[in-house]
């Protein structure tokens, strides 16, 4: 179908659903791929289905951690461009609800995690903003992933 030999994709959220689908499929094609997640387990999920697949460790690079700490962010453009030398498209998938992190939705802190993961999108914004100058470089995209809670949220 597509040819991304020799391109580099980041996916947030890869450890399940939306970006494991996503990251399976741009490796399918060819692409060297990034894998984001909070959960070990989903990640070793993806890689084993990727391996399934005879996609090697040389195409696979993972970073774990919360996309609202600046340190994850960094990390994961960081790790992308020493193993891969470049980023060509960055899919910016992960998001959740309080119930999915484990959280108690009657307190603040909750509200808080929620509203930055998703509806101000910092770690989105803070990830594009880094990683601009390679996809610059590139000429490469950006792939912003919603769910229809963006237009109808649930009660």
């Amino acid at each position: 179908m597509y040819d991304f030999r020799g391109k580099t994709v980041i996916v947030t959220g890869s450890s399940a659903g939306i970006g494991q689908a996503t990251a399976i499929r741009f490796a399918k094609e060819g692409a060297n791929v990034i894998l984001h997640g909070r959960n070990p387990d989903g990640i070793e999920e993806t890689k084993a289905k990727l391996k399934e697949l005879g996609i090697g460790d040389e195409r696979i690079e993972v970073v774990f951690g919360e996309m609202t700490e600046e340190k994850t962010l960094h990390e994961l453009i960081d790790k992308t461009v020493a193993k891969f030398g470049q980023i060509d498209v960055v899919v910016n998938n992960a998001g959740g609800a309080a119930e999915q992190v484990g959280m108690d939705t009657a307190e603040i802190e909750s509200w808080d995690y929620i509203f930055n993961l998703n509806l101000k999108r910092w770690g989105l914004m803070v990830l594009n903003s880094l990683a601009l100058p390679y996809l610059e470089k590139t000429k490469g995209n950006i792939v912003n992933v919603s769910s229809v809670d963006g237009i109808k949220p649930v009660s």
